[in-house]
């Protein structure tokens, strides 16, 4: 293959695919360079495709009776990238319709970068949704996990330690109240996101945050010529936001309201 922008964002679904494989080379050829180079064509992000690999290795993997499963396809894999384009599209609020003829930017795939080894698993999934109960369970988890990190700052820390204490108290309500009362606990919820994303921003130096804002302008740049002004600004905010949850791995708070 050569030097295009097609051709490298094949190079690492490739390598990501081998990843995924352990290290068995399953090469992006045929039919499968045909559906990456759609993927490609219409906008999607190399981040989503990763994070649709993963998805559908962990399925495949729980599915099999097998030590050794067989080595995962690339063609396996594409109702779990349209499904998580459709879920990233409206995340970040960008059109409905697919791009053409242009340039995507590539995300190398490092995992050793938290910034671009991006994860998807925070976007909502309505089908998939917990309880409110365990949802909040999970998210306690998820930030009491932030307490025992050395690399973080002292403000961040305290902004994690309160939004524990809010969801703690959240958690408190939600195990004994049914029907409207849980609504008034949906609605604090929603209060709690923000700040935490602008405490871990803050947190961030210059250099990561220039990181941070150059892989969200390569996810969006497919669609840049679709989008009015405050539309893109708005999609680059969301973008950015997802990335910070990412770099810190931070909890989805907020639910979407019963009523």
């Amino acid at each position: 293959m050569d030097a295009s922008p097609v051709a490298e964002y094949c190079r690492a679904v490739e390598a990501h695919l081998t990843k995924i494989n352990g290290g068995h080379l399953v090469r992006v050829v045929g039919p499968g360079f045909a559906l990456v180079r759609q993927w490609h064509d219409e906008g999607i992000p190399l981040s989503v495709v990763q994070r649709a690999i993963e998805q559908k290795s962990d399925r495949q993997r729980r599915a099999s009776t097998s030590r050794t499963p067989r080595p995962l396809r690339i063609e396996f894999c594409e109702d779990d990238v349209r499904a998580l384009f459709e879920d990233w599209k409206r995340a970040v609020g960008v059109t409905r319709e697919n791009p053409v003829n242009h340039v995507n930017p590539v995300n190398p795939v490092n995992p050793a970068n938290p910034v671009n080894a991006v994860n998807l698993a925070n976007v909502a999934n309505a089908a998939n949704r917990p309880s409110l109960s365990k949802h909040l369970e999970r998210v306690s988890e998820r930030l009491a996990r932030l307490l025992g990190r050395q690399d973080l700052t002292e403000d961040f820390l305290s902004r994690v330690n309160d939004t524990i204490a809010a969801v703690a108290d959240a958690r408190a309500q939600a195990a004994r109240a049914r029907g409207a009362a849980r609504e008034p606990i949906v609605r604090a919820l929603q209060t709690l996101d923000r700040p935490l994303v602008d405490a871990a921003w803050a947190s961030m130096s210059t250099p990561d945050r220039a990181a941070i804002d150059a892989l969200a302008q390569q996810e969006l740049g497919a669609f840049r010529q679709r989008l009015s002004p405050a539309e893109w600004q708005r999609a680059l905010a969301a973008t950015r936001d997802r990335l910070v949850r990412e770099k810190f791995a931070l909890p989805v708070i907020e639910v979407e309201s019963e009523g």
